[in-house]
Parts: structure tokens; sequence; C-alpha cells
């Protein structure tokens, strides 16, 4: 079976959500995006119906990525193209073609640039920016609830800078409630201003749609993160805000191979890099609200220093959660595998034992993971992890602390034993700040770096 063309049926603004149905030839699924403390008719009478038309239909379009996952020969915007801008056309191949790089190596794909939008002739428009009223300088700050979040809300608190926390769950991540209390638990231990939650709720990824009519297809690449940047703009302009911090790291910006058959880097993590943070900051404030800056807080460090930096505050350590697969810890996923890592290298094991309740070191079933991150496979897990060297520093500082298991074994015996490898000159360049690169305001940066 192929899926000819991927289509945006019907776009609903609701008083306090979005509800999205998408097509894929004879198939429909739906996206609902419910913000709990925004309403849509007041914030329409503060701007204009226009304003948000506008902003819901970029939502429409991107959250229509996922469906891509399909390799859809084209995509039906007809629907909400008359509020979009014709900038957005380059904008969505970047995304595309940067956030699916995984999913074309894994299903071995060479010859799909992408679906051909579908539009009718001239209707795409060439709107001016608004503007976000008022002189708010609190800063938006996304938490999802692990190290990368904590470590940015506390930088934020401790430089005295107003923040607000806007906590996100997604059908991909399971239920909604239980991501929300997680995440409710991480920050007990900051003070925002306010806490605000968006809830997206998609049949899409619930259904087993892939699993059952395409059973070959590799899985459904969500994203999110370029999503979630258009979805945070209803509630950016309802409070004011024009400071979007979110908290990914310099790694990010590093991918998990060279795919040689196409000429390019495959990046997991590409949607949390800094190319794609330099592309959405500027096309949103050319296209849509023009003095909204979008950054990464954490962008001038590597993982590396973030995990030195989170073992200030050892009382986070029961709360925080990173799994994707089944939230706290699966304890079985390369995410798991290597915040344990990281964890135990900077912190005493016996309070990360508390928490995981094993050596996951000595797991048979990650050690062909735990192989990928220190360079000893084809490429790095397909998750968001650091760097090779970040991850072979770690495990070196775990050796150091007299810690034992398998995983250690396999390094010291093929990592440690190669003299070529100058480790100082590695810890130097993962354990410092880079003033250069990141996209803080001048005013932000000059508060936080002495907290990076």
């Amino acid at each position: 079976m192929k899926i000819e063309t991927i289509k945006i049926n019907q776009l609903t603004i609701h008083e306090h959500h979005l509800e999205i149905i998408y097509g894929a030839d004879n198939f429909n699924f739906s996206t609902k995006v419910f913000y709990h403390d925004v309403s849509f008719s007041l914030l329409a009478s503060k701007y204009s119906q226009a304003v948000i038309n506008q902003i819901a239909a970029y939502i429409a379009l991107f959250e229509g990525m996922k469906l891509c996952s399909l390799f859809p020969k084209y995509y039906d915007i007809n629907l909400v193209a008359e509020n979009l801008s014709q900038p957005v056309l380059e904008l969505f191949t970047k995304i595309y073609q940067g956030a699916f790089g995984q999913h074309w190596y894994e299903n071995n794909i060479t010859d799909y640039p992408g679906p051909e939008l579908i539009y009718s002739q001239g209707s795409l428009s060439n709107s001016k920016p608004t503007s976000i009223f008022g002189d708010n300088s609190t800063v938006l700050a996304g938490c999802g609830g692990g190290k990368d979040s904590i470590v940015a809300l506390k930088m934020l608190q401790e430089a005295d800078v107003p923040f607000a926390s806007m906590q996100y769950s997604h059908s991909v991540y399971g239920k909604a409630d239980i991501q929300h209390n997680l995440i409710s638990g991480v920050l007990e231990y900051v003070t925002p201003i306010k806490k605000h939650k968006i809830s997206i709720y998609d049949d899409f990824i619930d259904y087993p749609f892939l699993q059952l009519y395409f059973p070959d297809n590799s899985g459904i690449i969500v994203p999110e993160t370029p999503v979630s940047i258009f979805e945070s703009l209803p509630l950016m302009l309802n409070e004011g805000y024009k400071y979007l911090a979110l908290a990914h790291e310099k790694s990010a910006n590093t991918g998990n191979l060279f795919w040689e058959k196409l000429g390019k880097e495959v990046n997991h993590q590409w949607g949390k890099g800094y190319e794609a943070e330099k592309e959405l900051n500027e096309f949103i404030q050319e296209n849509i609200l023009s003095n909204l800056s979008y950054f990464s807080i954490l962008q001038p460090i590597y993982d590396f220093r973030i995990f030195k930096n989170l073992a200030k505050y050892p009382e986070v350590l029961p709360k925080i959660h990173s799994c994707n697969i089944q939230k706290p810890w699966c304890k079985k996923c390369p995410k798991c595998a290597y915040v344990w890592l990281g964890l135990m290298a900077v912190f005493e094991p016996a309070s990360v034992d508390a928490v995981f309740g094993s050596n996951l070191f000595d797991d048979d079933d990650l050690l062909p993971i735990f192989r990928e991150m220190i360079g000893l496979a084809e490429h790095t897990p397909f998750e968001c992890i650091g760097e090779i060297d970040e991850s072979r520093l770690a495990m070196k500082q775990c050796l150091e602390k007299g810690l034992s298991g398998k995983a250690l074994e396999i390094f010291k015996h093929e990592v440690l034993v190669d003299s070529s490898i100058d480790w100082q000159k590695l810890e130097q360049k993962y354990d410092r700040v880079y003033d250069t690169e990141h996209a803080i305001p001048d005013w932000i940066f000059s508060k936080i770096r002495g907290q990076l």
C-alpha cells in the first residue's frame, strides 16, 4: 500500500483548543491541542481573528508533518493556505529534510525529498507580522521534566531572570495526566511566576495504524520541537511573553552518522539544534510575531557540563525523568542508559541506585547501546543524547570512582587502551562555556553566563 495524498481536512478553533482533522487518502486522523489557560475568543478580541487564524494554520501545517512518515506524494494544504505566507514553503522543506533524515536512513529511502505541497495558485498570503503587546520581560521557559529543563530553570532563577514555565504533554509520550504530574514534581524545585500547560492528543500516534497497514515502515517521526514552537505562540500572545526559552544543549548540533548514500548527516536531534533554532526564530519574526525571540538557554554548553551543573541539585534526582518509552524510566532504552551513565558519573552512586534500582552497566540488553554510545558501532543511538566523546568521558569518570559493570569493561578494553585519545583536551572542549553560536538575548546571557 502507498499513500498518495495527505490533507488538512478540517481546522476548528474552539474556546480552549484547536482540533485538526487530517486525511491520508481514505484514512482520517485527529490532533487536538489544548491550552489550559488560554481563551481563544478573548485572544481574538485582544488581537484579531485573522492573527489567531494565521497561527492556527501554521500549527495545523506543521502538526501534519508527522503524516509524512507515510512517504506521501502530495500534502494538500488548501484549507489553510490563505493564512500562510509564501516563505513557509521553504521552511517546511528545511524542517522536513532536517528532521526526517533518520527516517530516510532507517527505511533506506534515497529518492524522496518530501511531499509536494498542494495549494491554489495565489492563495498564499504576504501579510506582515504582528507585534506582541506590552512590555513584559518574563521568559516563557519550556519544561519537559528532564535534567536539561531543571538546570535551565535553576539557572534563570539564580540569575534573577523572571520566568514562567510551560509544560507540554503529547500522545507520543503516553497519558497526558501522567506526564503533567511528573513535570509538576520537577517544578516544585523552582518558583516560576506562572505555570502553563499545553496538552496534545494525537490518534495517528495512538492507533496501531502503521503496524497494521505499513509493517515495514520503521515508525512515525514527530518533528516535535519545531511544532511546539508554533504551538507556544497562542500562550505567548495571551500573556504578552516575548521570550521563549527551551533547554537544548550544544550536543544536539552533532548528528548520529554521515550517510554516504545521500551525502548528508543524519541527526535525530536536528529539530533541537542551532540551525533549526535560527530558521524558526527568523521565520516567526519576519512572518508572524516581529518581537518574539526564541532561543535555547543551554546552547552555549555541552551535555557533559549540564550533568556537572545538575549535580549541584541532588534534591531533584528522584523527580527528573527523560525516558520516551515509559516514564519516568523504562531502564531498557538508549535514553535511560545515557542518562544513567551521566548521573553515575557526577552523583553519589547510592543516590542514582535509589532511583533506578539496578546497575544498567550489567544489563546484557543494553550492552549494544552502550557500544553505540562510545563509538564502537556504525552510529550512535537515535535518541537525544550527547556525543561519543561525552559518553567516553562519563565512563572514564565512572571507572575512576571505582564503579564496575560489563559496559565499563568493554570501555576499558576497547576504548581506554587507545593511547592516542587526549582526555584532557576532550574535557576542556566539553566543560567550557561557548560565548558565540547561540541566540540568547544579550541582557539574558549577561545575567546567566555565570550560572552556565
